[in-house]
């Protein structure tokens, strides 16, 4: 005997495909704890989740490109998110956003992206800023945005120093995370260069394809120890093979980082 069954009967209906969607933020970190959610008080992340969650009526997940440590700033900061929303005005969106962040965030950009999109795992590099006042006093209009070291510098040491560092290296040395024994430590420094912008005041601008945890910050530490003769050249040029962290120069603090373009 032949059984005739009918197919269409197992076909079995599929979840609508989530949206991805990616948005490029800017935020004054001041007074916030950083990027990542945390118990201990507000956060980028937090802030973009519950207006996200409210406007949505959904629980939302967010990935950033960059977690970004208390009192760090950012230009372009990229996250994303999966929505099961299907229609979505995006423009109307991006206001309804900036609506319910408070002040100090704002959402510069948002767009569709294809569903494998993920900010961290597909970026290229990054590039940040770094902003150092040497005179004896800093401008009120600064102090949130710039490192006061009062202290006479040397733009050509510090150049010469820099030239040390850029290339594909073992960044242990400019790590403050501890045991790196499960961590790729290699990364590549496409260009680290410091101009002076005004008198009294220098722009670190680095480049590269990865970023140890405060590698920046650590970076910019050495480099200003070298221009106030703090490090000797020679000393700079032996500080990779160290590995170690104690040799390198001051953490530089977090209000005068940038985070200003991720590259894809």
């Amino acid at each position: 005997m032949i059984f005739i069954i009918n197919v269409e009967l197992f076909i079995f209906p599929t979840k609508k495909q989530m949206k991805n969607i990616k948005l490029l933020l800017s935020y004054d970190g001041t007074g916030l704890l950083g990027w990542q959610k945390t118990p201990l008080g507000p956060t980028v992340e937090q802030h973009l989740e519950n207006a996200l969650s409210k406007i949505l009526q959904e629980k939302i997940k967010l990935q950033a490109a960059s977690r970004t440590d208390a009192g760090v700033h950012a230009e372009g900061q990229v996250i994303n998110f999966f929505t099961e929303k299907q229609k979505i005005d995006l423009e109307k969106l991006q206001k309804s956003i900036n609506a319910l962040l408070p002040p100090q965030i704002a959402a510069l950009l948002i767009e569709e992206m294809p569903q494998d999109f993920h900010p961290t795992l597909n970026n290229r590099g990054k590039e940040y800023r770094y902003f150092l006042c040497n005179e004896s006093f800093q401008k009120p209009k600064h102090r949130l945005f710039s490192w006061h070291f009062p202290y006479p510098l040397d733009l050509e040491k510090m150049e010469a120093a820099a030239l040390y560092l850029v290339g594909t290296h073992d960044f242990s040395t400019f790590c403050n995370e501890l045991p790196l024994s499960k961590k790729n430590p290699i990364c590549t420094l496409n260009s680290l260069k410091i101009e002076q912008i005004e008198e009294n005041r220098f722009c670190f601008k680095v480049e590269g394809d990865r970023f140890l945890f405060r590698m920046v910050r650590n970076l910019v530490g050495t480099l200003a120890y070298a221009g106030a003769e703090k490090l000797e050249l020679s000393e700079i040029s032996s500080l990779l093979e160290t590995r170690k962290r104690k040799f390198a120069g001051v953490t530089a603090p977090a209000h005068g980082l940038h985070l200003m373009k991720v590259f894809y």
